[in-house]
């Protein structure tokens, strides 16, 4: 499969992501930027509001249900800002330069994903990767969408089978609208995430609260392009792609808190349609990621505090309308106290697996050279322009917020890299795992935009000098003399140098070289071999529709479910056995002289077994919980029925009948 082929599911991507949002926001009354700036977010918030609509009243998952949500968010959007006129204009040239610019993002990133993945239908090779592939055909398979219960495929119930479904949902509607296999819809999806949602929203963040000069564009775009941490990071950790989706629309999310207090250009749209967006925003983070709702609460913290400092100082008001500055009081206190409950409820079960890895002092050092996580090579035109912007901030008082907000995601990041274990750590960075890489990825989340400040400031500080511009106006002279216009040449040359010097002077080409293994697919892929596939792809000529596969997960038989809809015992490898399928694991050898292991087979469906050998993803105590599913044979009990290689066998249970 070739990357060409993937363009219609890629404009279908597109679509779904912006169309349904882009209606909402219309109705809230906002500009085209806003429209299309906060779009994902609402029609992630429509897709999870959808799914779990869908799930109470088992109305099966497809476009058609979400695009009913969408109608209706947008009907109650128009209520809600009756009063507000329509703000859309036709498009004037000003308005069509952020789209020039993220071009100037799309093009180089694109490439860079088609280094990392290889080919569209490669899948990570990666622990959680299991699970995402597996929930597409849950959802796909039973029809529910809802993220309540997509964690029941590992065998859970309650509380723990909630799970945000919004990722999963749009990569089930690729499958079904645009007729790729599973593991090209995630690609796809993830395509979309990476080059089209980041650098957007990083658009409509410097936009709104920065400039929206031609250089603060092109240094927005280059930028958020040539950073390790966000986003190539998290397609590869984990890989954490429903994460990755929630942060790549975070900017958005920082630019509606900044519209809370009026920052920057965000008084030009009105301030129930920001309010109306954050809140729906806010469900829509909520279903892409859960953990994104506590970044909102940690960025939400200085912009808070902006308002108190603008309140304080009129103590007139305090003593003319004492009633509303109470009501403020005890408005702020009721937000802390919601806020601190969030922080310390909406996080997964106490795990710290991964401890500090750095002292304090040099973690901050990799936040300031944008190379977190120990990288070798310092990002060093990310880090020249974010530092230099980071200066700037504390001359110039209406950009501190974003230092203050940079502040709070540096803090966390150093707790996760040089904190020792305990509850302080757990406290505060508990949401994320404890887990340095999540973190790490934050930061670019305020490194853009003041990597644009400081860039800004350079590039001015540089042309108004008395040098620079003899420099400037001399080389426009000298080119206009050729018939061409020099200032139309030297500022695309001065375009094309500044991408190639942020992209190569860094990282990053170092990181997809080495990440692209990830996405590897040969005979030493780490979760499935061309054998193993070539063999699942057979099974549906093998095994009915009705039969369940026994498989050990952790070497990767349990993804013929995500690639024929074939059942599987165990989705996940950290599925919660019942005590059948347990007894299946341990002793499915005896079948034929035991009658408790072939009731445990008829209990749960069994009748074949799918043994892709003892070579597993990661050599952990859960690998150890399969040995009957392991380098099996032929014998009494077990025919086999198709083999491919040397350790891709697929066997009938004839032990039991």
């Amino acid at each position: 499969m070739t990357w060409l082929t993937i363009l219609p599911a890629s404009a279908v991507a597109i679509l779904l992501l912006y169309i349904p949002g882009a209606a909402i926001a219309s109705c809230l009354k906002f500009r085209l930027g806003g429209v299309l700036g906060i779009a994902p977010l609402l029609s992630t918030a429509a897709a999870g509001l959808a799914g779990v609509i869908g799930g109470f009243l088992q109305v099966p998952w497809s476009v058609l249900p979400y695009l009913l949500v969408s109608a209706l968010l947008a009907v109650g959007s128009l209520l809600l800002t009756r009063r507000i006129p329509w703000r859309l204009a036709a498009p004037s040239w000003r308005t069509l330069l952020p789209f020039t610019a993220l071009a100037l993002a799309t093009l180089p990133m694109t490439w860079r994903v088609i280094q990392l993945v290889g080919s569209p239908d490669h899948p990570s090779q990666v622990f959680d990767n299991v699970f995402h592939l597996n929930a597409i055909r849950f959802i796909l398979d039973t029809g529910n969408a809802s993220s309540l219960t997509l964690a029941s495929i590992q065998g859970v119930q309650g509380l723990d089978a909630v799970y945000p479904a919004a990722w999963h949902s749009f990569a089930a509607l690729l499958v079904q609208l645009a007729s790729v296999d599973i593991p090209t819809a995630e690609n796809v999806l993830n395509l979309v995430i990476v080059v089209l949602l980041w650098p957007a929203s990083c658009l409509f963040l410097v936009t709104k609260t920065i400039s929206r000069r031609p250089a603060a564009l092109i240094i927005t775009a280059v930028i958020a392009g040539t950073q390790v941490a966000f986003p190539f990071l998290m397609i590869v950790w984990g890989p954490l792609f429903p994460y990755a989706m929630a942060l790549s629309m975070m900017p958005v999310v920082i630019v509606e808190l900044a519209a809370l207090v009026r920052i920057g250009r965000t008084r030009t749209d009105p301030l129930p349609s920001w309010a109306a967006a954050l809140v729906l925003s806010l469900a829509g983070l909520a279903f892409a990621h859960t953990s994104s709702i506590n970044i909102t609460v940690a960025l939400g913290l200085p912009i808070l505090a902006i308002l108190w400092w603008r309140f304080m100082p009129h103590r007139d008001t305090w003593r003319a309308r004492p009633a509303g500055a109470w009501l403020f009081t005890a408005g702020t206190i009721g937000i802390l106290a919601i806020a601190a409950l969030l922080w310390l409820k909406l996080r997964p079960a106490p795990y710290d697996n991964w401890g500090p890895t750095v002292k304090p002092g040099a973690a901050v050092g990799e936040i300031l050279t944008a190379s977190t996580m120990q990288s070798a090579i310092p990002a060093v035109v990310v880090s020249i322009l974010s530092v230099y912007g980071l200066l700037t901030t504390f001359n110039v008082r209406k950009w501190r917020w974003m230092t203050a907000c940079y502040a709070v995601l540096g803090g966390l990041y150093i707790v996760a890299a040089s904190f020792p274990k305990g509850s302080i750590r757990d406290i505060l960075i508990g949401t994320w795992y404890q887990d340095t890489y999540r973190l790490a990825a934050l930061l670019p989340l305020l490194v853009t935009p003041l990597a644009v400040i400081g860039g800004l400031r350079l590039w001015d500080q540089a042309r108004n000098s008395r040098l620079g511009a003899r420099k400037w106006e001399s080389w426009e002279a000298s080119i206009s003399r050729t018939g061409a216009s020099g200032s139309t040449v030297l500022s695309a040359a001065a375009v094309v140098v500044f991408t190639l010097v942020a992209s190569f002077a860094g990282p990053l080409t170092h990181y997809i070289n080495g990440a692209s293994s990830v996405y590897r697919f040969d005979a030493q892929s780490e979760l499935l071999t061309p054998d193993e596939l070539a063999l699942i792809q057979r099974i549906p000529t093998h095994v009915p529709s009705d039969a369940v596969i026994a498989d050990n997960p952790w070497n990767g038989s349990s993804l013929a479910y995500a690639y024929t809809g074939r059942r599987v015992l165990t989705t996940h490898l950290f599925s919660t056995d019942d005590p059948d399928t347990e007894l299946i694991n341990q002793k499915l050898g005896d079948a034929a002289g035991n009658p408790a292991i072939c009731n445990a087979l008829r209990n749960k469906k069994v009748q074949y077994v799918l043994d892709f050998g003892s070579r597993y993803l990661i050599d952990l105590p859960g690998s150890e919980k399969y040995p009957a599913l392991t380098d099996l044979a032929p014998a009494k009990g077990l025919t086999l029925v198709d083999s491919q290689g040397e350790d891709a066998r697929l066997y009938r249970i004839s032990g039991c009948q």
